[in-house]
């Protein structure tokens, strides 16, 4: 997983994800003491298409706002590629991985 970076130079976007890297399929953040964790769970891309074999990522953030951030901008590159018939099919066939990452970020 690339190093997450959020901007904080006034006018800059806070943060930049491409919508090519992963196809993500879920997320969903946990908050331990001063920890706030963003649970991904997305499908690598390996040259022109994403593997079908699902990886979860966690990232740990001590700022709470960042990890809204970082959540919120997952959350929006979903919803863009869920707009496509490819990335549509690919997450009907995962159903089962989405289910168990649900059920363990619980």
């Amino acid at each position: 997983m690339n190093d997450i970076k959020i901007n904080n130079i006034p006018g800059a976007p806070k943060l930049v994800l491409s919508a090519n890297d992963k196809l993500y399929l879920a997320t969903a953040t946990k908050s331990v003491d001063k920890l706030t964790f963003v649970y991904t769970l997305a499908c690598l891309r390996r040259g022109n298409r994403y593997e079908l074999n699902p990886t979860t990522e966690i990232a740990t953030f001590d700022n709470a706002h960042d990890a809204m951030i970082y959540h919120k901008a997952v959350q929006q590159v979903m919803d863009f590629q869920q707009k496509m018939v490819g990335p549509q099919k690919i997450k009907e066939i995962l159903t089962d991985d989405i289910s168990a990452f649900n059920q363990n970020v619980r």
